[in-house]
């Protein structure tokens, strides 16, 4: 139980910009947005060098757009890191060549093409070199362990035939026709012609067989997003593309995928079923095809990234509870050994050839994403980067995982953050901060973006509640599946029972709660503000669905949210899915309600912020919508981060609080 708070004071204050003030050292929304973060680090084959990639914010006076990306290199015992490539040109998927001497990234260089390629930057310096130019962009790309090969994915082109029918008006789309093929396709490092080794099937990832003349890759039999997501099966084929097959037959998600350093066996990240909630378990299978063994059943975690250290081992990052570890385990299952297993967030790692140094991106609950070292043999990790020196002099609070028993029994677990000048014996306003997915977990590392308000909330006085309520990854496949037929029941009643434990605990103000979250998250907020009206002050419904029968109709995903979220057709029960609806309990709402929504979100319609919204309002509710132009189911663009803070702080602040109050139910 979290009674004292964490503070964190260091001593350098170095100024974002001449525009961001820190009033008394507190964090603010205009640093947030601007905050660094490493968001990929990559080791070399020797484990002398880290090349990283920085992402940074564009200025709130820039033109429109997503973050910037710039590739640095940085020595792995740590030391002075030097840059490679620089703003507007964004880069991505850094690698090494075998030898550690070039590091391969794909961009999109406007000088030279309009469409992404794959560049090539000699370690000693100099100009970057296209290894592979693609006619219509790439999404993924792997070089070869030998060197010698590229293999990227890349999307069928319009043909000039589809841009004459556009130009004319003949471009009607008939619906899952006429697709577009994301194909794999192979050619030399040093350029070439590309040849595709795959037909007509989605390729949405894969990886090269240790002599570099086979891969196995992940496809599904359309490229909807749904298919993407359960309905993939695993193939390997030649280089040259002959000799496709079925590796071996698996149901529901697929996750990462790594070829033995033998060649013999081919590791994955998957589901035990299709109703399984994520890609959590590690399989293994003869390269040559068969049967797959779960070497991780019954593991009480979720496993996020695997890398073989030899044919016999394999290491592995994973999400237990509220924390993240890595871990090792023998490739035909057995012990596991903990490498590192707390201070840290992190969700994958980058080994070098001897097995034991490795790199990765983590954070903590002071500071975002950086670039870390570590090796197996020490157990410890350094911390190669400091990409925001600002939070040096920022008072924060820090966080810690809690638990709690729910009426049933059930443990639950989430993270707690109190207020920055926590007082004990004081009770708090409290906002409820709830994750997507649902199959996702709060974690105790940094937490604080547009749609995690963690030290700004706490900064103005609220305690802020994450709870990773049943069906929460994190704690093994039957956790995850906790809540399945039963969504908005019991997984809601477990906030609940977390909020009575921290009232319990002195801690908060049960009359001054309010609840916030993106995706999911906004679904469980719009229904608080509806079904669970009588808890919450107010609530933030960001990207949040209102009435799961349209939702299924509309969305991008209507077979994993009946597959893997509900585990039911919503079609075959449609009373079920319609009483779990927000909009069904509408006229109880005395909830003031803030409505977010992205103008282009395909996972959760823009139509679902209508529904609610125009209820609300001809029932003469308090309730406010903003939409977002341009944006998908996330916001990229620096200033609507930056407004959507602002406004989730104002609403909470005025709602929760200070206790204004929302207009009442309908009697």
């Amino acid at each position: 139980m979290l009674l004292n708070k964490k503070l964190h004071t260091l001593s350098i204050l170095v100024l974002l910009s001449a525009t961001i003030l820190f009033a008394q050292n507190r964090i603010s929304p205009e640093m947030v947005v601007s905050l660094k973060n490493v968001s990929t680090a990559v080791i070399d084959p020797t484990g002398k060098n880290v090349a990283y990639i920085l992402s940074t914010a564009r200025s709130v006076d820039e033109e429109k757009g997503g973050r910037y990306s710039e590739l640095f290199v940085i020595p792995a015992a740590g030391g002075a890191a030097r840059q490679f490539t620089y703003k507007p040109q964004g880069v991505s998927s850094p690698q090494w060549s075998p030898d550690g001497k070039w590091i391969y990234f794909s961009a999109v260089r406007k000088e030279q093409d309009t469409h992404s390629a794959v560049y090539r930057i000699a370690l000693d310096g100099g100009e970057a070199q296209i290894a592979a130019k693609t006619e219509n962009g790439l999404s993924a790309y792997l070089l070869s362990p030998d060197g010698k090969w590229i293999a990227y994915i890349m999307t069928d082109a319009e043909t000039a035939e589809d841009k004459q029918n556009a130009k004319v008006g003949k471009d009607v789309k008939t619906v899952d026709k006429n697709f577009k093929f994301p194909r794999l396709y192979v050619q030399f490092a040093d350029g070439g012609e590309a040849k595709a080794v795959t037909g007509d099937v989605a390729v949405w990832s894969f990886a090269w067989s240790p002599d570099a003349n086979k891969l196995v890759y992940q496809a599904s039999v359309t490229p909807r997003t749904d298919d993407s997501y359960m309905f993939k099966k695993i193939y390997t084929v030649s280089r040259t593309g002959v000799e496709a097959k079925m590796l071996t037959d698996t149901n529901g998600k697929l996750g990462d995928m790594r070829w033995s350093p033998d060649g013999q066996s081919i590791a994955f990240t998957a589901g035990v079923d299709e109703s399984d909630p994520a890609a959590g378990s590690i399989f293994v299978v003869s390269a040559a095809g068969g049967n797959a063994s779960n070497i991780t059943e019954n593991y009480q975690g979720t496993v996020s990234g695997i890398d073989w250290l030899n044919t016999a081992t394999l290491a592995f990052t994973a999400v237990e509870r509220s924390h993240t570890v890595l871990k090792t385990i023998p490739a035909k299952g057995g012990k596991m050994t903990t490498i590192i297993e707390s201070g840290y967030t992190f969700h994958s790692a980058s080994f070098a050839n001897d097995g034991k140094t490795f790199a990765m991106s983590a954070n903590t609950d002071f500071h975002p994403n950086e670039a870390f070292s570590g090796n197996l043999s020490t157990k410890k990790l350094t911390r190669l980067t400091n990409s925001n020196p600002e939070l040096a002099n920022v008072k924060l609070s820090g966080s810690e995982e809690i638990s709690w028993k729910a009426r049933d029994g059930l443990e639950i677990t989430g993270v707690l953050m109190l207020p920055t000048d926590y007082e004990k014996g004081k009770r708090y306003p409290c906002i409820v901060q709830i994750h997507g997915g649902p199959e996702s977990a709060y974690l105790d590392g940094w937490s604080t973006s547009y749609i995690q308000w963690g030290e700004l909330l706490a900064a103005r006085g609220f305690v802020v509640f994450s709870p990773n309520y049943r069906g929460s990854t994190g704690r093994g496949v039957a956790y995850a599946k906790a809540d399945h037929k039963d969504l908005g029941g019991q997984e809601f009643e477990d906030v609940i029972d977390g909020l009575a434990h921290l009232d319990q605990q002195g801690l908060i103000d049960l009359n001054r709660v309010g609840i916030g979250g993106f995706s999911y998250g906004g679904y469980f907020s719009a229904l608080a503000a509806t079904r669970y009206t009588e808890h919450f002050k107010a609530a933030s419904m960001g990207a949040g669905i209102s009435n799961w029968i349209s939702f299924t109709g509309t969305s991008d995903i209507p077979y994993e949210n009946s597959m893997v979220h509900w585990n039911l057709s919503v079609w075959e029960n449609m009373e079920k899915a319609w009483l779990a609806s927000p909009m069904a309990h509408i006229q109880k709402s005395n909830t003031a309600l803030l409505i977010s929504h992205g103008e282009k979100d395909d996972r959760v319609p823009l139509s679902q912020g209508w529904e609610i919204y125009t209820a609300l309002k001809m029932l003469d509710k308090t309730v406010e919508f903003d939409i977002y132009p341009r944006e998908p189911h996330g916001f990229r663009e620096v200033n609507h981060q930056l407004f959507s803070i602002q406004r989730n702080l104002e609403w909470f602040e005025k709602y929760v609080k200070s206790g204004s109050a929302a207009k009442p139910a309908m009697p």
